[in-house]
């Protein structure tokens, strides 16, 4: 079986836009493109499957990540594989889709970059007998009828056990910053969950204060630069929430010039191996990790059951759990996640 991918990005040291469908602010390489040669049928030229997987972006990590999983599974049941990378780029990503369609693909492990404004790109892949499986950043409920399944992690839990840290850790109250991506509809679950997570669980809810919401875009550049400014506005930051572990890179980094490191603790999201060595360094007090390789995987093996016309669960959420300095020596650094159950 021949695989087609396209030429991954080169990484910079930090990387952007996570899970929660994080951006990253450096320039990028040219647009990856994927081998000419697949059939137009639909089928390779052993009669297997073609599967189309596109991301936010190739450049971070995070969707690396989900694409080794996306790999090992074509790998596995002998699926072509035609990727792209739309470098944080909707309407890029849109004419990339058009070209896996054209190029016969039979489904498409997509994850949106605009999770709200995607139904023209969902009703054209549905008008094309295109499965979709939508991965990691959620499309809107009112979608639903274009797309065949749903797999991401549980958005809510991954901010709501932050808070809950916070909660429990913090138990005089807090002044917070919120480092979000206001665009991204996982984000926003994220930081609705986080807020949950210390209303649940602290004495007294009111004792924890919003500062203010920062505009970070899952990158370590911007919220580097918005942290920085925010501490020259604010002498009584007590916690910065950021909605993925690449951007509480950046706070980090303008909490230690400030050197407020003693006084401010980073919170993150993903459980990524930056993250987890931010955390075995002591610069990151908790993140909530996900399953990018394993979301990766069974969207392929779903996508794969459906075109075969076995009945799959709709929408599967994946559960998170919390990394702190208590458990970080159970995970593996170097590793995001396995393919266990």
């Amino acid at each position: 079986m021949k695989k087609l991918f396209s030429i991954l990005l080169a990484c910079a040291l930090v990387f952007s836009m996570a899970a929660c469908s994080s951006s990253n602010s450096s320039d990028s390489a040219d647009e990856s493109t994927a081998d000419s040669s697949s059939a137009d049928d639909g089928k390779d030229a052993s009669g297997e499957y073609v599967i189309g997987f596109i991301p936010t972006t190739l450049t971070n990590e995070y969707f690396s990540a989900v694409l080794n999983g996306v790999e090992t599974a074509c790998d596995e049941l002998g699926c072509e594989l035609i990727t792209f990378d739309p470098q944080s780029d909707s309407s890029m990503q849109a004419s990339q889709i058009e070209d896996m369609i054209a190029s016969g693909i039979d489904a498409l492990v997509y994850v949106p970059i605009d999770s709200a404004g995607s139904r023209s790109v969902h009703q054209t892949l549905k008008d094309n007998d295109v499965v979709v499986v939508n991965v990691d950043n959620v499309i809107g409920e009112d979608d639903y009828d274009l797309v065949d399944a749903i797999i991401a992690s549980d958005n809510i839990e991954l901010g709501y056990l932050s808070g809950q840290w916070v909660a429990e850790n913090k138990l005089d109250g807090a002044n917070i910053l919120i480092c979000h991506n206001q665009v991204s509809e996982s984000c926003i679950l994220n930081v609705q969950g986080f807020w949950e997570g210390i209303e649940e669980n602290a004495p007294n809810s009111d004792d924890y204060v919003e500062l203010q919401v920062l505009e970070g875009s899952g990158d370590t550049q911007i919220t580097y630069d918005v942290v920085t400014d925010a501490l020259q506005a604010y002498d009584d930051v007590d916690v910065i929430y950021c909605i993925n572990d690449t951007s509480a890179l950046g706070a980090i980094q303008a909490v230690e010039e400030a050197g407020l490191e003693d006084q401010i603790s980073i919170l993150g999201k993903d459980g990524a191996p930056i993250g987890k060595k931010a955390i075995a360094d002591g610069q990151m007090a908790q993140t909530s990790a996900q399953r990018p390789t394993y979301i990766g995987y069974l969207g392929v093996t779903t996508a794969v059951d459906i075109l075969n016309g076995e009945e799959v669960t709709f929408n599967t959420s994946i559960p998170s759990y919390s990394i702190t300095a208590d458990n970080i020596d159970e995970y593996d650094i170097d590793a995001w996640d396995t393919l266990d159950e």
